[in-house]
């Protein structure tokens, strides 16, 4: 029985990394409400851990929406000056599927290996219980997509 059963591909999404965030829910909750008022689509999102008082605060969207995160992010270190924002575009999201994944270990460790084979850094990752999500770089993206394939032939 293959564990990983589907693959899935988005291309053309946009990384932000906002460094030294202030270590609240509430501050947190301020840069997400801001993001809903712009009408922006956010997808990926991932916390670093607690470090001093600050924490990083990482997520996806589309490339289109450059331009508006640009502004916010801006907007949020101008106001916060600890703030340091960080974008990039032109990278992919590859989301691997497999609903007994929980059943099983070491599929981390086969994702890392196969996506070591191209090369490439991971991003950013994302789990739940039965998908694991990375974003590469649109640079590697079609090799790293190729050798998932075959890896867990999909």
């Amino acid at each position: 029985m293959k564990v990983i059963t589907k693959l899935s591909v988005t291309r053309d999404v946009a990384l932000v990394t906002l460094n030294k965030v202030p270590a609240s829910v509430d501050f947190i909750c301020k840069i997400f409400d801001r993001l809903d008022e712009e009408g922006i689509n956010v997808d990926m999102i991932s916390q670093s851990p607690l470090t001093g008082s600050y924490v990083s605060v990482s997520f996806t969207t589309g490339s289109e929406e450059m331009v508006k995160v640009a502004a916010l992010a801006n907007e949020i270190s101008r106001d916060y000056p600890s703030v340091r924002p960080l974008i990039s575009h032109n990278n992919v999201k590859l989301s691997l599927y497999g609903e007994t994944m929980p059943e099983h270990h070491g599929i981390a460790a086969g994702v890392f290996r196969t996506l070591r084979g191209c090369g490439t850094d991971v991003l950013l990752i994302t789990t739940s219980s039965v998908d694991i999500s990375v974003l590469v770089s649109g640079a590697n993206a079609e090799q790293c997509i190729a050798a998932l394939k075959d890896e867990y032939e999909l």
